[in-house]
């Protein structure tokens, strides 16, 4: 009796596994044929901005959690992505803050060549508040850089305000680096006439570019 129930086992497992062979070939050579639980590899792909019945919001798109770092493949650059600590109306905070890239004439020449691009329209090539902005619109030209309160400004209230933005300049935080905002503030200060920029001393080795690490 076993072995006649034993039987019936192996024929059914038999059958069970030809059907599927059968069932898991197609005439489509594109066909992957029959899939055994489909999502455990094939995952359902969402549109960013669709509704979600997943989230309590109905959103796909989700904020990051507080406190989220984005992932730096170049080691050199991750002070790119660390949080800057000062919020927008900290700015007398800022006055402590310590430009992490050492002076070199290296770096006041990128830092030239990004106040150029990004700052001389309005500050003009040597921060005069010539540029062309204030040529066309007087009531947004800048004050020079060697004027005061300008030309005591402080290192870290520079670069807050490349952040941020102060009075008619807006926010820079999202079209320059971290550390092309510290090149910027060394030329910046080249431009103020200050004695820290004439005492710099130039490193032997630049010890910071594009690509080198910056201590915070």
């Amino acid at each position: 009796m076993k072995r006649i129930h034993m039987k019936k086992y192996i024929s059914f497992g038999l059958f069970a596994a030809a059907a599927f062979v059968v069932a898991s070939c197609s005439k489509d050579p594109q066909s992957p044929g029959y899939e055994y639980m489909p999502n455990m590899y094939r995952s359902v792909g969402s549109e960013s901005y669709a509704p979600s019945t997943v989230f309590a919001n109905g959103a796909n798109a989700q904020t990051p959690v507080d406190g989220s770092i984005p992932y730096q493949f170049d080691r050199s650059k991750i002070y790119n992505v660390l949080p800057y600590p000062y919020a927008a109306e900290q700015y007398e905070l800022s006055a402590t803050l310590k430009n992490p890239i050492p002076f070199s004439e290296k770096v006041l020449g990128e830092g030239k060549v990004l106040f150029t691009n990004m700052c001389s329209h309005c500050h003009g090539a040597a921060g005069m508040g010539d540029g062309k902005i204030g040529t066309i619109n007087p009531g947004l030209k800048p004050q020079a850089y060697n004027e005061e309160p300008l030309k005591s400004l402080p290192e870290g209230k520079i670069f807050h305000t490349i952040t941020w933005g102060k009075g008619m300049m807006g926010p820079h935080q999202y079209q320059i680096s971290k550390l092309d905002r510290w090149k910027i503030v060394h030329y910046v200060q080249s431009l103020q006439k200050t004695e820290a920029a004439a005492t710099a001393p130039a490193a032997a080795t630049p010890a910071t570019d594009s690509t080198s690490t910056a201590k915070k």
